[in-house]
């Protein structure tokens, strides 16, 4: 374990807590899934934009709450990563909207629940992102580290019986950004990003969760960290 907490006193005023962090949130239009994905008729339902009626509101919390264990959850569950991750980017949505339709329905689920497998079991979130990055077993086509890591953590929500602070973290190109600045690593943000770069995110995290927890004295998830790390690559 590191003495010092990356970012100091910054890294400390963004972690949310646990409420704030389940109530974030992203906007996105619905009509640019639901005109791809059939099954994504549900973010019809979600929180209009305050500012734009044809805007949702995806928050983490509800994102989650797509692994609710139901039969074929893994499928909702990404649609709900691969909203999250795309947000209001018009190109990165269509990419990933492309994901959930090229490949055929049965082998998708095939491969997220392949994915799914690995996770709570020993350095299983490693494993599930290596099977799910291009050429692995669990790979699927147009669908890149930001949003599959963002499937990975949902799924770890529902392995888990829905208990949090599983293992499996998002690493988006904010987080990249925050490590690259923080660590002193040099990562292109815009990938490809390697197994070893997830493990080593996630160690980082887990170290400082345990370091900000003594400096709160309350407990810190990594997923706190992973909320203010992406908060700290956003600005840079």
């Amino acid at each position: 374990m590191g003495t010092s907490l990356a970012g100091g006193q910054t890294l400390l005023d963004r972690l949310p807590g646990q409420e704030a962090l389940l109530a974030q949130d992203v906007r996105f239009r619905p009509r640019w899934w639901t005109s791809q994905a059939p099954a994504s008729s549900w973010l019809e339902e979600l929180p209009a934009d305050p500012a734009d009626p044809e805007r949702r509101r995806l928050s983490r919390g509800r994102m989650l709450a797509a692994a609710d264990g139901a039969d074929d959850w893994e499928s909702q569950a990404l649609l709900a990563s691969c909203a999250w991750s795309a947000g209001d980017r018009a190109l990165v949505a269509s990419r990933s909207a492309r994901a959930l339709v090229e490949t055929e329905p049965s082998e998708l689920l095939s491969r997220l629940r392949l994915a799914a497998k690995h996770l709570g079991t020993g350095r299983g979130a490693v494993d599930a992102y290596r099977a799910m990055q291009r050429g692995g077993a669990a790979s699927v086509k147009h669908l890149g580290p930001a949003a599959f890591t963002t499937f990975l953590y949902v799924a770890d929500f529902a392995t888990r019986g829905g208990v949090r602070g599983g293992d499996a973290l998002i690493m988006d190109r904010n987080v990249v950004r925050a490590l690259n600045d923080l660590h002193g690593l040099s990562v292109p943000d815009g990938g490809p990003w390697s197994v070893d770069l997830y493990a080593r995110w996630l160690d980082i995290a887990a170290e400082q969760a345990w370091l900000a927890a003594i400096e709160l004295g309350r407990t810190v998830r990594s997923d706190e960290i992973e909320y203010a790390y992406s908060e700290h690559g956003r600005v840079l």
